[in-house]
């Protein structure tokens, strides 16, 4: 008799067990199948920094993009998150400046003034699934200066740059960010040049059965203006 009630309760304690065990694996699955949506919003806690434009943070060496009478200097792509972190590269965030193109471009950024306190626009995404629940969110930043002039003359771009915040990633799930200047214009006249930037924000979500990609656009100028391109 106490043989079969010690079975009894063994089965049962299994069956218990296996149940839970379903269950969980069932919802992590059902997690990875499908995203029920995807928001981008703007955050509204926007504070200026006073920042000094930092020439030592811009790699002077490496050209991204040359077009016409402007040169873009600095990291055409890098990550800003890594597997669900942050990346920072020796606690500097790589920058981009748009500049005017001449002779010396090591000394161009060191002769050039006006420049503006930073601009600075949030963003919060958030992947949730069809129960309605976060599963992958992140906060990224996008900084840049603007008005900066050379010999008086041109409005231009410094210190271009996107930063990753306030991570969070549900197990069983993976993210990465980019960033990745896109094209440079002159959207002035040739006398007095107004220098453009086109940024994208890219990321990828990855879940066991399936993998989402995403991006976001910005368009930066000289005159301090910021355009989400697409949402």
């Amino acid at each position: 008799m106490k043989i079969t009630s010690m079975l009894l309760a063994f089965i049962l304690l299994s069956s218990i067990v296996g149940t839970a065990f379903a269950e969980a694996n069932n919802e992590s699955t059902d997690l990875a199948k499908t995203f029920g949506s995807v928001t981008v919003q703007e955050l509204q806690d926007n504070i200026p920094l006073e920042i000094t434009p930092n020439v030592a943070d811009n790699p002077i060496d490496e050209i991204s993009i040359i077009i016409d009478s402007l040169l873009a200097i600095g990291k055409k792509l890098w990550p800003i998150v890594q597997a669900g972190r942050p990346v920072i590269n020796d606690k500097l965030i790589p920058v981009v400046s748009i500049i005017p193109r001449t002779d010396d471009k090591g000394a161009v950024l060191y002769q050039m003034s006006n420049w503006s306190v930073p601009r600075v626009k949030r963003y919060r995404v958030s992947f949730k699934n069809s129960y309605g629940s976060e599963v992958v969110g992140f906060t990224y930043t996008v900084y840049f200066q603007y008005n900066g002039s050379f010999a008086g003359v041109g409005k231009y771009v410094t210190s271009l740059k996107v930063e990753a915040s306030e991570i969070y990633t549900s197990w069983g799930f993976n993210f990465d960010a980019v960033s990745e200047l896109i094209n440079i214009a002159n959207v002035g006249s040739k006398d007095e040049p107004v220098a453009s930037g086109i940024l994208q924000v890219a990321y990828t979500v990855k879940g066991f059965l399936n993998e989402v990609r995403r991006s976001e656009s910005f368009y930066v100028d000289g005159n301090g203006n910021i355009q989400l391109l697409n949402n």
